[in-house]
């Protein structure tokens, strides 16, 4: 999906795996990129370094700089997926069904709010040619280019809807307005993540170091995160202008009505109000 959300979450599961890889008496913290997904299947080896990822990536997702390991090929332990689908998640739980059991998170978005991001960072040029940006979305202002993204992403908010049904009781939903709404609510939900994930196989100092590393993307602290620079993104800032997305929240009273109101059943089934 588009813009900061996918970046944050590629981030936080960056030191999640980094610093959980480790050894408990080791101090450094250095990750490699995750995408947006991770699925870690139990009764693997908590330092267990090796990870894969479903699909392609310009760029290393595991904990070995330099390896672009897919998973349907090259099956391991830790794994990532960005975009996950209902699908998906039955076939991983299969799997991991005689493997001792499936632990893992995904987020999601008001689906209202993936159309306005999306727009907003697709229109500034970001993500071109990928088949759910629509052609010369550069060129569109938000009342024409706000209903062309709805449409354009209807399937991808059908996929995530459908996942979040599946996901429960070994695959934790996050949201992302969590991580964004407070710094305290940044830190709970990273806590949140940590205790799913790996309760006490981890040490409290190597979960204080991740939340340490991961507060960078907390923009309620000002600090400069990953999301936000150009030289480590395809010079792009994967951060939107507030003023551009209230522009773009505006033009949603464009979207047809039958793609308006699918959303906001979909909205309404992932807890959105």
């Amino acid at each position: 999906m588009f813009g900061r959300w996918t970046l944050l979450a590629a981030r936080v599961l960056a030191v999640l795996l980094a610093v959980s890889a480790r050894p408990a008496d080791a101090d450094a913290v250095d990750g490699r990129l995750p995408w947006m997904r991770w699925q870690r299947l139990e009764g693997s080896e908590p330092c267990a370094t090796d990870s894969c990822q479903y699909g392609n990536s310009s760029r290393p997702v595991t904990s070995k700089p330099g390896y672009h390991e897919e998973c349907t090929t090259h099956p391991t332990p830790i794994r990532f997926h960005n975009g996950i689908s209902g699908r998906e998640i039955l076939k991983i739980r299969k799997e991991a069904a005689s493997k001792g059991g499936l632990r893992g998170v995904m987020m999601i978005r008001d689906p209202l709010e993936i159309v306005v991001s999306g727009y907003c960072y697709t229109h500034r040029g970001a993500a071109s040619g990928l088949p759910i940006t629509p052609a010369n979305i550069t060129q569109m202002g938000p009342e024409e280019g706000v209903p062309a993204m709805a449409s354009s992403l209807l399937n991808e908010v059908r996929t995530i809807a459908l996942a979040y049904t599946v996901a429960k009781p070994d695959v934790l939903v996050v949201r992302f307005e969590k991580f964004t709404n407070s710094s305290r609510d940044f830190d709970n939900t990273m806590r949140e993540i940590l205790d799913f994930l790996f309760g006490n196989e981890i040490t409290e100092k190597q979960k204080q170091e991740i939340l340490n590393a991961v507060a960078v993307e907390d923009e309620n602290r000002g600090l400069k995160g990953f999301s936000e620079d150009p030289k480590l993104n395809q010079g792009f800032n994967h951060t939107n202008d507030e003023a551009d997305m209230a522009a773009a929240r505006d033009a949603l009273r464009f979207v047809p009505d039958d793609i308006m109101a699918e959303l906001q059943l979909h909205r309404e089934a992932l807890g959105y109000t």
